[in-house]
């Protein structure tokens, strides 16, 4: 099934069961929807700190609602700033630029990954910890502002997102 495809059945499925905003079943799958039936985050996640690094990376799963969206801002209190950015190749060398919006089409999926989207955090209070979280604030053109749980896994970490096989659909 292609992941537009995915998408579209995985947002049918919560409406469809009538899901309220921040179910804690969702919660406790890694999910949260938006209360107005908008962009739905899944597997906010962020790997820990190297040493006294003082950035740090989230990743998320944004999937559309009923209409597209753009996620447009976000923010923590863990970083004295956070960014959405995009790595990008340049004439074969990998850079990183700051991007003023990411669009997230009606019933379709984008994934913030490495190598890909991501939310850089800037100035940290304190390392990332793994088995720690902390929160994060999703803003976006049209759907209310979300704010998610973001867990904290260990350096060598894998992306969650990067295999879906194991999702039956």
């Amino acid at each position: 099934m292609s992941i537009s495809r995915f998408a579209a059945a995985w947002v049918a499925a919560v409406a469809a069961l009538g899901l309220p905003a921040a179910v804690p079943a969702a919660r406790a799958a890694g999910v949260e929807m938006a209360a107005d039936g908008g962009v739905a985050v899944h597997e906010a996640w962020a790997r820990a700190s190297a040493g006294a690094a003082t950035t740090g990376v989230v990743y998320v799963m944004l999937m559309g609602g009923d209409r597209s969206d753009t996620l447009v801002g976000v923010g923590t209190p863990v970083a004295e700033s956070a960014e959405v950015h995009e790595s990008i190749d340049d004439n074969g060398v990998m850079k990183m630029r700051s991007v003023a919006g990411v669009p997230i089409p009606a019933h379709g999926m984008v994934t913030f990954s490495p190598g890909g989207y991501h939310i850089m955090l800037v100035g940290l209070e304190r390392p990332l910890t793994a088995g720690q979280s902390f929160p994060l604030t999703l803003r976006f053109a049209h759907a209310a502002p979300m704010t998610v749980n973001v867990t904290v896994r260990g350096l060598g970490h894998a992306a969650p997102m990067d295999d879906l096989s194991h999702m039956k659909m």
